[in-house]
């Protein structure tokens, strides 16, 4: 009876451990930009992973999960191949806003791609109610721009 006890036990603080540990938010990510070049902070449970690149190192963009919600982003991630093959995955809104502005400003070419492989329904504007991907993130921009005054 004693050993039935004291095995209930350790399971019952194994449990507790484990859903404490599992409700905590160790995971995040920072997305810093000048000029094009980016240093991407992502720091987890127990790795820490830096990575520096620039605008021009970029091979493909891709959308691994979006959801819109009128007419802009509740949820964006992004997935960046450079072209030494590393992959990175952006999970934050806000940081993959700030890649699209850079894009932009930066490299024109590498943003008109991303937008042509991957626009909504080809890109036809009120489509079932949809903006086109490039008017969503457009406007994502302009708040962000508006939000760092």
């Amino acid at each position: 009876m004693d050993l039935f006890l004291r095995l209930i036990l350790i399971f019952l603080a194994y449990y507790l451990y484990m859903s404490y540990y599992k409700s905590m938010k160790m995971k995040t990510e920072k997305l810093e930009e000048m000029n094009g070049e980016f240093i991407f902070t992502y720091l987890s449970y127990i790795m820490k992973k830096e990575m520096y690149f620039d605008v021009y190192e970029v091979e493909n963009v891709g959308f691994s999960k979006m959801i819109i919600k009128n007419k802009e982003f509740s949820r964006l991630t992004l997935v960046i191949t450079l072209e030494n093959h590393d992959v990175i995955r952006i999970f934050n809104k806000r940081n993959a806003i700030i890649f699209f502005k850079s894009c932009k400003e930066n490299s024109p070419g590498l943003y008109e791609e991303i937008f042509a492989r991957s626009d909504i329904f080809g890109g036809m504007p009120g489509f079932f109610g949809l903006s086109s991907l490039r008017d969503i993130v457009e406007n994502e921009i302009k708040k962000l721009e508006e939000e760092e005054k």
